[in-house]
């Protein structure tokens, strides 16, 4: 053995001792590391325990990873016929659009090359970093990329890795390149395609680095805390049968299912042309009525005038549940045109859809790759107050083959031209079915531009902001609702407390709609069903007063205003309110005295469906009533604060009625000296027409009072309960 050997294999054996000893360290480390996690799991719950090792998992696996920002160079890149943002090089930009699925999408680049010759493509990144591992998205034929070439800031190139290995077989892949650190800080990278190394179309997702050599894994972002036990349900075969059931749209209480059904022999029925030969319509709308017993009864065609010879479908629906937004504008010919309709329902029976107008609409064709052909397809949703609608089409502006977009409605009862709701959301794929959840802020949806589980994914976002532009990061739904296959068209009551969605996987033939419980990280926000109405104080009849409703929370503008509707059978204003607020309804009415009353439910946190009943005193002579609202400390007559808004009331009467004249009336119980009662009853009627009268606009005269004391009680004095009741100040109407 020479020295030169010697002292390599001297070197190799203390190597080796070196190693050896890091690695009986990390052990021991890693021992007394679990020593401890196990110590303060006995001292701690559970949950406590499973806080602590995510965040120390958290903080042995963080890595900061950057993806591409900009595109600085490129050879080629695939271009329709439109010049849209899809297989466009900026589809390599961010995060991955597809991974960890890979499949073609025209959310990654497309270099036209694909059986000789070279591609590049040259991207930059929003600060240098030393690089220690280059994480490359190929989803289709993975393998070309035969060099990769780093960038300083000074803009000098560095080779960074040359391929010198076969062609993996696989489909697509994420390639996590670990090199040696590099020594000079990278702000820019090129790859070369070499397309000899794997021929055919390729497609690249995503172009990140990393100071880490802990390999990046693209992960779908699913829903925080899925449940493990999550399991859907098919509604069966009252609703669902061998033929295509989809596009749920449940009544906000719950109560009443709307779907479409394709191709069923009860569908309408048309008469073509000259020899009268029967068709089948594709699909018409059906509903089912939910049952005491919680079971959906047997669905039934909804018949004309919704259903006629065209495709007919249901889009979404009113607060109220009594109009139903219908696909298409319905012409005088019994022809039709893209767009959206509302039908109401009236004495039982639907009317005939209207059209609903707006602005600048446009609804391009789409390319359905299943079926290869173009047509077109339109979908909506609609706030809970109906000043939103949210569109799922194409336009001239679309990213990609279908967007989602919001239009406002104006005070024309018109809606404006469609805002496109922004990249966050929208991709170079396709985005539809949306759903708007009565807190008018969730957005559920569907979408192949987004990294999912199969054709088509439902995902859930909140809006930020009043711009309907700045959203959350959309969240998958997690795989017990999403399926390899498309998954699309949820739905969901205002309670929250379950999601109907149209799936293929596990359906008794073609789509069927399936129930599942939402678990608390994909709930939309707590709302109320509030229902009220008017109602005579005298008569108990309802009234219909001239009705202000808004958000105390908010500035006073038209934002701050409530949309309610009135259901005409019910006699009820239904609206729905969102939790966490106050609001303020008032009500004018002639001949009646003005109303007004705060709606807290600043402390509620759940569901609830609340029926409120105003009453409204009519202003007539010899009408009395009782002052509730006017407090005053025990055996005292200083009119407490909280009973100034009563009393104000009653001053704005009187102004507005200047020959009205009115008698006061004290009460007391029958507890203590009879006659101190009948003195006390006397000094707070009196308060009451000092205030009333304190600054000179109401004269005094159009004021008597009276006292009673003890001597007439509504009630026995029998308990503290009752004794309430008797101390009163009423209020009566003696002349108009």
């Amino acid at each position: 053995m020479n020295v030169v050997t010697f002292l390599y294999f001297q070197n190799s054996i203390h190597l080796k001792i070196l190693i050896t000893e890091i690695k009986i360290k990390f052990v021991v480390g890693y021992l007394r590391y679990c020593v401890l996690v196990y110590i303060l799991f006995l001292k701690m719950k559970f949950r406590g325990f499973i806080l602590l090792f995510f965040c120390t998992s958290h903080f042995i696996y963080s890595q900061e990873v950057l993806w591409a920002t900009k595109v600085l160079e490129k050879s080629s890149e695939t271009v329709d016929e439109i010049y849209s943002p899809k297989n466009r090089a900026i589809q390599i930009l961010n995060k991955p659009n597809v991974l960890p699925q890979t499949v073609s999408s025209p959310c990654s680049w497309r270099p036209t090359g694909s059986g000789f010759g070279e591609d590049y493509i040259k991207v930059g990144f929003e600060k240098a970093i030393k690089v220690k591992q280059i994480i490359i998205g190929e989803t289709v034929t993975p393998g070309a990329i035969g060099r990769i070439f780093g960038y300083t800031k000074d803009n000098a190139e560095i080779l960074l890795y040359e391929n010198r290995d076969p062609a993996p077989r696989l489909s697509g892949r994420v390639w996590n390149i670990i090199i040696p650190e590099t020594q000079q800080e990278v702000n820019a990278i090129k790859i070369l395609i070499v397309h000899s190394l794997n021929k055919g179309l390729k497609e690249y997702d995503a172009i990140g680095i990393s100071n880490s050599d802990h390999p990046f894994v693209a992960k779908i972002n699913v829903a925080a805390n899925l449940p493990p036990n999550l399991e859907k349900e098919n509604l069966g075969i009252n609703i669902n049968s061998k033929f295509g059931e989809v596009a749920p749209i449940v009544s906000p209480d719950g109560k009443f299912l709307y779907f479409t059904r394709l191709n069923h022999p009860e569908n309408t029925k048309d008469k073509a042309g000259k020899n009268d030969k029967i068709l089948e319509v594709p699909q018409d709308v059906w509903v089912s009525k939910l049952s005491k017993n919680g079971a959906w009864d047997v669905a039934s065609n909804i018949g004309e005038p919704i259903n006629n010879s065209a495709n007919n479908a249901a889009a979404t629906i009113s607060a109220d549940g009594k109009s139903l937004f219908v696909l298409n504008v319905y012409l005088p010919n019994g022809k039709y045109v893209a767009g959206l309709s509302k039908a109401t329902m009236k004495n039982k029976k639907w009317e005939l859809p209207k059209q609903i107008r707006i602005v600048d609409f446009q609804a391009l064709e789409v390319y359905d790759e299943k079926v290869k052909v173009k047509k077109t397809v339109t979908e909506y949703a609609i706030s809970s107050d109906e000043k939103y609608l949210v569109m799922g089409l194409r336009r001239s502006e679309t990213f990609g083959d279908k967007d989602l977009y919001v239009s406002f409605k104006s005070s024309d009862n018109t809606y404006a031209k469609p805002i496109n709701l922004g990249h966050i959301i929208n991709s170079a794929g396709n985005e539809g079915s949306p759903f708007l959840a009565a807190d008018n802020k969730t957005l559920y949806f569907n979408s192949n531009g987004h990294p999912g589980y199969g054709d088509a994914d439902i995902y859930v976002t909140t809006r930020l902001d009043d711009t309907w532009t700045n959203w959350s990061e959309p969240v998958n739904l997690g795989p017990a609702i999403n399926s390899p296959e498309w998954d699309g068209y949820i739905t969901i009551p205002a309670s929250g407390e379950f999601a109907y969605f149209s799936s293929l996987k596990n359906s008794l033939g073609s789509d069927d709609i399936f129930k599942i419980k939402l678990f608390p990280s994909i709930k939309p926000e707590v709302v109320v069903m509030y229902d009220f109405q008017f109602k005579d104080k005298v008569t108990n009849k309802v009234v219909m007063p001239k009705i202000t409703f808004e958000s105390l929370d908010q500035l006073k503008d038209s934002t701050s205003l409530i949309n309610w509707t009135f259901d005409e059978e019910t006699l009820l204003n239904k609206s729905i309110l969102n939790i966490g607020k106050k609001y303020e309804i008032t009500a004018t009415l002639e001949t009646y005295g003005d109303f007004k009353s705060i709606i807290d439910l600043s402390k509620e946190t759940k569901y609830k469906e609340i029926k409120a009943t105003f009453e409204m005193l009519p202003l007539v002579e010899g009408q009395k009533m009782v002052l509730h609202n006017l407090f005053f400390d025990q055996g005292k007559s200083i009119i407490k604060e909280e009973s100034f808004e009563e009393l104000e009331k009653v001053r704005k009467m009187m102004t507005e009625n200047p020959s009205m004249e009115i008698l006061l009336e004290g009460h007391t119980d029958n507890q203590g000296d009879m006659f101190k009662n009948i003195r006390l009853a006397e000094d707070r009627v009196q308060a009451v027409k000092d205030y009333i009268t304190k600054d000179g606009a109401i004269d005094p005269k159009r004021i008597a009072i009276k006292s009673w004391g003890p001597y007439k009680p509504v009630v026995r004095n029998s308990t503290e309960e009752a004794r309430k009741k008797n101390r009163r100040v009423e209020f009566t109407i003696t002349k108009m």
